[in-house]
């Protein structure tokens, strides 16, 4: 985790922190995150399968709307 700085001669003359590492867990945190296809997929289905039932129930209303106004 330590990167060092050589000169000319091969003498250190700077140590610090690599940040290839930090780099590396992060990436595996994002991929540990990132829902899968097949996880997404069910995501959309239930909600287009929510859109779908609140579009019925306003359908529904509106034609009783309608009918209590003929009436």
């Amino acid at each position: 985790m330590m990167i060092a700085k050589y000169n000319e001669q091969g003498r250190c003359i700077k140590a610090g922190l690599s940040l290839r590492p930090f780099k590396r867990k992060l990436g595996r945190a994002k991929k540990a995150l990132t829902p899968s296809a097949k996880t997404r997929e069910r995501v959309e289905w239930a909600f287009a399968g929510i859109v779908a039932l609140l579009g019925t129930i306003v359908a529904v209303e509106v034609l009783a709307a309608i009918a209590a106004v003929m009436m």
